[in-house]
C-alpha cells in the first residue's frame, strides 16, 4: 500500500507558530523530485513540492504527478505534501482531488473580491469535505511576462483590511499575499512590503505564504517569515540551476554522453540549492 501524502495545513499552522517556513519546491520529475527530498530528510523538514497545471501536463496527468509523489514518500522518512499550485478552475481542482491530491491551491484572484470570495468558498467546502487543505489568493502577483513600474506592482498588493474578511468568508486554511513579489524574473529592483505585510499578520491569525521566491532578497525572506510567512514557493531557480549545469557540463573537455555525465551535476547543485534555502526558511529551529 502506498505511503499516504499529507496536507499542508497542519505543517504550516506549526511553522507560523514557531516563526519557520517551508520551500515549496516545483516537481517536474520523479529524479529531481527525490534529490530534494533527500535534502529534506537531511535537514528533518517536511518535503513540500508544489505542482501547476503545466507540470501536471508533463507528467501525463494528475495520476502520473501523486505517483511520483507517493513514491518519493515510500523511500524517505520525513511527510510529504505535493500540492496543486495555482489551479484556476474549480473541474481541475476536483481533478487534482479525486487524484489523491491532499492540498490544493485555488487562485481567483483575477477576478474581483466577491467573486474571489465565492469561488475559493466553493472549493473550501468541496475540498475540506475530503480532508483537504486549500490555499486562497487575494491580491495580484506580477508574472515575468508583466513589465510593470514598483508602482504598479504595488497597486496589485494584498489590502491587510480584505485579507481579514477573504479569510473569516472562505474559511480558507492558507493565504497567498501580493507584498512586491513577483512569478518568475524581476523585471526592477525587487522592493518587497514588509510593513504591509505586518499589518496582514496582525488582521490574519492563518498561516501565510509567499509566491514568487526566486530572485527574491534572502535578508526580506527571513524578516518575513517572521511576520507570518510560512511557504515560499521557488520554481524559476529550480529550472535555471537544472538547465545552466546541464549546460556547462556539455562545453568540458572530454565530454561524452550519458545519463551520469549529463545529469550528475544538475542534481548536486540542485541539492545544494534546496538545502540553502530550506535552512534559510526554518533558521528559527535548525
Amino acid at each position: 500500500m502506498s505511503k499516504e501524502l499529507r496536507s499542508l495545513k497542519e505543517y504550516l499552522e506549526d511553522a507560523r507558530e514557531r516563526k519557520y517556513a517551508l520551500g515549496g519546491f516545483c516537481l517536474w520529475t520523479y529524479a529531481y523530485g527525490r534529490t530534494i527530498a533527500d535534502v529534506a530528510q537531511k535537514l528533518g523538514l517536511p518535503m513540500l513540492y508544489i505542482i501547476g497545471d503545466a507540470e501536471v501536463k508533463f507528467f501525463g496527468g494528475e495520476k502520473n504527478a501523486v505517483a511520483a509523489a507517493r513514491t518519493i514518500a515510500e523511500n524517505v522518512d520525513v511527510p510529504v505534501i505535493l500540492h496543486a499550485d495555482h489551479f484556476r478552475e474549480f473541474e481541475n481542482i476536483k481533478r487534482a482531488i479525486e487524484a489523491g491530491f491532499k492540498s490544493v491551491m485555488i487562485d481567483a484572484s483575477a477576478y474581483e473580491f466577491n467573486e474571489n470570495v465565492e469561488r475559493t468558498a466553493k472549493v473550501v467546502e468541496y475540498a475540506h469535505k475530503a480532508g483537504v487543505s486549500v490555499e486562497g489568493e487575494l491580491g495580484r502577483i506580477a508574472g515575468c511576462e508583466q513589465k510593470l513600474s514598483v508602482d504598479e506592482a504595488e497597486a496589485m498588493q494584498t489590502d491587510p483590511d480584505e485579507a481579514k474578511r477573504f479569510a473569516e468568508q472562505t474559511g480558507v486554511d492558507i493565504l497567498a499575499l501580493s507584498i512586491g513579489t513577483v512569478h518568475g524574473e524581476y523585471r526592477f529592483p525587487p522592493k518587497i512590503n514588509i510593513p504591509r505585510l505586518k499589518k496582514i499578520s496582525e488582521k490574519v491569525s492563518i498561516p501565510l505564504v509567499m509566491h514568487g521566491g526566486s530572485g527574491t532578497p534572502e535578508e526580506k525572506v527571513a524578516e518575513a517569515v517572521n511576520y507570518g510567512i510560512t511557504k515560499l514557493n521557488l520554481a524559476t531557480d529550480l529550472v535555471k540551476t537544472v538547465g545552466k549545469a546541464t549546460a556547462d557540463v556539455q562545453t568540458k573537455e572530454g565530454f561524452g554522453y550519458s545519463v551520469v555525465n549529463l545529469y550528475a551535476k544538475a542534481y548536486e547543485d540542485l541539492a545544494s540549492y534546496a538545502e540553502h534555502k530550506m535552512r534559510l526558511l526554518a533558521h528559527n529551529i535548525l
